[in-house]
């Protein structure tokens, strides 16, 4: 069984999250004085996982990248169990294997790597030499379902944590894995075409990635410096459902 997923973000009125450009709050306070109380959140939500992108990794924590010039993909397919130290996991959906790490931690917590069946063996014996935890999700890297499963049965994870871009989110809505939406409200608007958004998945102009589901209100509270943190269960009809966990 796949553990639940708990998209958890913070955007601003009109669903934008690039905090970079978010306006100050009212009381003279900082956008990241006022933001804090996201982590606070993070950690009542209780999760033994949080997720993030390659991108946004590679961007905040482990910048260097791995050359497979030349490697051929591996043959073997087995997830590894490395150092499990941490109160919490940080999982890094990184199908290509790109991220280069310097250790086996970042922010306190231990790496678990999503990969594609493309990378090469040289790139996990890195990971294995630093402890880094690693699993598969399919050959492309793009089985999510698969993914999830293997992060419930092998990894025995429970609560994660979604916690992406807008793509990576995207990706999981299209899929059906997000159980629930824990949505922080910045009281700010952006405004501008073309800033990402919480969701964003690409496809055909017809393409309904929630279709089948509702959202159920489930907690409401404000917090301070105006901000309204919102949480949803995602209820799914027959049709999502039946989709693979």
């Amino acid at each position: 069984m796949r553990p639940q997923i708990i998209c958890h973000m913070m955007s601003t009125l009109d669903g934008r999250i690039d905090g970079e450009r978010w306006n100050l709050p009212r009381n003279g306070r900082t956008v990241d004085e006022a933001t804090a109380c996201y982590y606070d959140i993070s950690d009542r939500l209780n999760a033994q996982a949080w997720m993030l992108g390659r991108n946004t990794v590679q961007i905040h924590h482990a910048p260097h990248s791995f050359d497979h010039d030349g490697l051929p993909p591996t043959t073997r397919y087995d997830p590894f169990l490395g150092e499990r130290t941490t109160r919490r996991s940080l999982v890094v959906l990184d199908p290509k294997g790109r991220i280069r790490y310097e250790g086996g931690q970042i922010e306190g917590d231990d790496f678990i790597a999503v990969l594609s069946e493309q990378v090469s063996d040289a790139y996990l014996a890195h990971l294995r030499e630093l402890g880094i935890s690693y699993l598969f999700a399919g050959r492309d890297g793009h089985d999510l379902a698969l993914a999830m499963q293997t992060l419930g049965t092998t990894f025995g994870m429970r609560r994660v944590l979604l916690e992406g871009g807008s793509i990576v989110n995207g990706a999981f809505l299209k899929a059906g894995l997000i159980d629930e939406v824990s949505l922080m409200l910045y009281p700010g608007i952006d405004g501008l075409s073309g800033i990402h958004t919480l969701f964003e998945c690409q496809g055909p102009a017809g393409l309904l990635p929630s279709e089948g589901t509702t959202l159920q209100l489930t907690h409401l509270e404000r917090l301070p410096d105006d901000i309204v943190w919102l949480r949803y269960v995602i209820r799914r009809t027959a049709s999502q459902s039946a989709k693979p966990h």
